[in-house]
């Protein structure tokens, strides 16, 4: 650990000397905490930052304009180091409207290369041989004031993140990777954030809503909404306002008064006198609503006819084949999201030039002849291996020659 203490950022002129500080600099490494396990409306808590010889901690709760850290991330000279840096890079551009360019995760890195370790944790006593605290890791940074060892525990986040992105980095040019890890970050900077919608219709995920009857469906609706409603009013996440499977056991034994209610296993003392009677009223609703036998079609947007089904089968084992023979796994070679998108692609869009537009020119030059002869396949991919004509290749296409593999 280092001997200089945690620099705590917590007003506006501070942060203005942290920016000019780190005006230009190579490289720093980047964390996050939110309150998303406490609160309905998640929010940034604090930002973590460490340079080659500092860590910083800014709190976005006193600072309330961040907007002098724009430059920095989006500037493309200085390198931005996360670890699972998805949900980082999502809540900068949501929270702060920032564009983040020129990114390195160590996750992706090690997934790249293979380990089976790819906790922060992990990794860093694997190559450190320092064990993290994991006491704090769900403690609410919501709240304030922040002690001491929330402090601590946040900087540890970032406080190896160089050191450890110059090994995996070493590692993955010693075995040919880098290139594949530039195209993965590359998909991390893309990522954009989405508006938090709620469809009411989601409690049919709910443990045991599909063994209910159609009545205690529409029951279960209400009161799924009920909860919703009300963790929006008092900013708490949903799960803290009233507990799934106490909706489900509400929803089947269909409670008509404050007596039956109090007889329901898991209603607790609190939760009776704070919700009994909207509860009740929403059993009420509920009873009074039609039945609900089916639950509602995805959009066809959403729905893969059988034909993309088979063909994202055959992509998937083209996958595992690519990566058997190079050796490395399966996502080197492409990321299931883009399986689902190519997959898709035929379905979308009848211009085969579009097909592989979500890939970069590397995996185009790489695979794109495979993934076009398995997309441009009629109908069911057969589960046998399709054989091919063995035909002239471009030059620098990296296409394999031999058959497509098996659905």
């Amino acid at each position: 650990m280092k001997e200089h203490p945690v620099a705590v950022i917590e007003n506006l002129s501070d942060l203005e000397a942290l920016a000019a500080h780190l005006e230009g600099i190579d490289r720093v490494a980047v964390d996050i905490e939110s309150d998303s396990f406490y609160s309905y409306h998640e929010k940034v808590c604090l930002l973590q930052i460490s340079s080659a010889s500092d860590d910083f901690v800014v709190d976005p709760l006193s600072v309330l304009d961040l907007s002098p850290l724009g430059a920095l991330f989006r500037d493309p000279r200085t390198e931005k180091v996360f670890h699972a840096g998805e949900f980082d890079v999502l809540c900068l551009k949501r929270d702060y409207g920032f564009e983040v360019n020129t990114v390195f995760d160590t996750m992706i890195a090690a997934r790249i290369l293979g380990s089976k370790e790819l906790g922060l944790a992990a990794l860093i006593q694997r190559y450190f041989d320092v064990t993290l605290s994991k006491k704090l890791q769900r403690s609410d940074w919501g709240r304030r004031p922040l002690s001491d060892a929330q402090i601590e525990y946040s900087r540890m986040d970032t406080h190896f993140l160089l050191a450890l992105s110059d090994l995996l980095r070493e590692e993955l040019a010693g075995k040919g990777l880098a290139h594949d890890a530039q195209d993965e970050f590359a998909r991390l900077m893309r990522v954009q954030p989405n508006e938090k919608l709620f469809d009411p219709n989601s409690f049919w995920r709910l443990p045991g809503a599909r063994q209910l009857s159609g009545q205690g469906r529409a029951v279960l609706k209400e009161l799924y909404f009920f909860r919703e409603k009300t963790a929006a009013e008092l900013d708490r996440a949903a799960f803290r306002v009233l507990p799934e499977l106490l909706l489900v056991r509400l929803a089947a034994e269909l409670p008509r008064d404050l007596e039956a209610l109090q007889a329901v296993k898991g209603l607790t003392p609190y939760l009776f006198n704070r919700f009994g009677r909207e509860l009740l009223s929403a059993v009420e609703t509920g009873l009074g609503k039609e039945p609900i036998e089916r639950e509602p079609e995805r959009p066809p947007s959403r729905r893969w006819d059988t034909v993309t089904m088979h063909r994202y089968e055959a992509l998937r084992q083209w996958r595992k084949q690519k990566a058997e023979e190079r050796g490395v796994d399966t996502v080197v070679i492409l990321a299931t999201d883009d399986l689902r998108e190519i997959a898709q692609a035929p379905m979308r869009s009848p211009d085969p030039e579009t097909w592989l537009a979500t890939l970069t020119s590397r995996k185009r030059e790489l695979y794109g002849t495979d993934l076009m002869a398995l997309l441009s396949l009629p109908g069911p991919v057969p589960t046998g291996a399709p054989r091919r004509r063995r035909r002239r290749r471009r030059s620098g296409s990296g296409a394999d020659n031999g058959s497509a593999p098996s659905a």
